[in-house]
């Protein structure tokens, strides 16, 4: 929700800060539409065979959980060393391990808070079949409107709170109540093989402000709590039409430096993604040292800001040394599943292409009747 800003130091800080979840229905759009986008190739082939189940689900093990576990032995490391070690880890750990700490709230936030979002992909890749399925079968916009109904009937119910107290939280990140999201890149995909037309006012920035701001207004709930469970998905809409937005300007030959940069960081954005809240959590400590400065004080600068401006510079460092020595030969390995060629030199690894962490060309692939 919208953080409480009364008495602090710089609100317009803690209010940036406190829409940071924002990332996470992007990211399930984003994921959406990169899973999804070989196999529309392939439905988009009339010389397309089966799906290589098999071969997708070791693609994503090898591409995926390698990384995860080195992230958490990095993240028990930092807290060992900051910390300690509280017990609370511990009990986590085996359920993090395994990628069902989203089910309690005890154990979901576990050692790597963030990865619970890893988890709810996991329960999206089990599923993929099945999505698969509709859009081959039903076609894309019908097996969205599936998905959507499945989604919306799953929040409304949770919206009457029926289930034990302590449980209604996790619940709410299972990955029906966010499996539109998801869909909604799938869908994407399938326009940007041609598979499906979409109306010209979807490309339109205004289009995707006003979705994110009618989104952002229902933050501020209160005068209507049912229209709470409107929230994620409109978020995810908007976040698809941004996206519809970027992939048109890239057919037009219109990607800014920006644009550009952020590809290069999309290289190691997983290992980016696994890193960046231990590293956080490791720098705080140091943060409350110089949030002591007379000059800190005298200025009134929010301890928030002194971890953030410390964090992000070592993120990105960090990520990318992760990225060599980790995550960068997991892509490889992931590569040479169902290959019998030697796989690509890690450097030419493109952020969005064969192995990276925005989904490959081929992930699925064919496999003939």
């Amino acid at each position: 929700g919208v953080p409480n800003l009364g008495g602090e130091p710089w609100p317009w800080l803690g209010l940036v800060l406190g829409f940071g979840y924002l990332g996470v229905p992007l990211f399930f759009v984003i994921s959406g539409f990169c899973i999804h986008l070989p196999q529309a190739r392939l439905l988009a082939s009339p010389a397309a065979g089966r799906p290589a189940w098999r071969r997708f689900f070791a693609r994503r093990f090898w591409r995926l959980y390698p990384p995860y576990l080195a992230a958490i032995a990095v993240a028990l490391a930092l807290w060992w060393l900051v910390n300690g070690l509280p017990a609370a880890p511990w009990l986590a750990l085996p359920t993090q391990a395994l990628l069902v700490h989203t089910f309690h709230p005890a154990t979901f936030d576990g050692v790597n808070p963030p990865a619970w979002t890893l988890a709810v992909e996991a329960q999206f890749y089990l599923t993929y079949p099945l999505v698969f399925w509709l859009i081959a079968r039903r076609g894309a916009l019908r097996a969205l409107a599936c998905v959507l109904g499945v989604t919306m009937a799953y929040r409304l119910v949770l919206n009457f709170d029926p289930l034990p107290a302590g449980l209604g939280g996790p619940a709410w990140e299972f990955f029906l109540a966010r499996w539109f999201e998801w869909v909604l890149g799938a869908v994407i995909a399938e326009w940007a093989v041609g598979r499906v037309t979409l109306p010209r006012v979807v490309f339109q920035p205004w289009l995707a402000a006003l979705t994110l701001g009618l989104a952002v207004a229902l933050e501020w709930h209160t005068w209507h709590y049912g229209l709470y469970v409107l929230k994620e998905p409109l978020y995810g809409l908007a976040f698809a039409l941004v996206l519809c937005v970027a992939l048109d300007r890239h057919r037009a030959g219109k990607a800014s430096a920006v644009g550009r940069y952020l590809a290069g960081v999309g290289l190691y954005s997983y290992s980016l993604y696994l890193l960046h809240r231990p590293i956080q959590l490791a720098v705080e400590p140091l943060a409350r040292l110089v949030a002591a400065w007379p000059v800190v004080i005298e200025h009134d600068i929010p301890s928030s800001l002194l971890v953030m401006l410390a964090t992000i510079p070592i993120v990105l460092w960090a990520s990318r040394l992760f990225y060599r020595v980790c995550e960068g030969p997991c892509v490889l390995r992931a590569q040479r599943v169902g290959r019998g060629g030697q796989p690509r030199d890690l450097r030419r690894v493109a952020p969005i292409g064969e192995g990276s962490p925005l989904q490959s060309k081929g992930e699925l692939g064919g496999q003939r009747p």
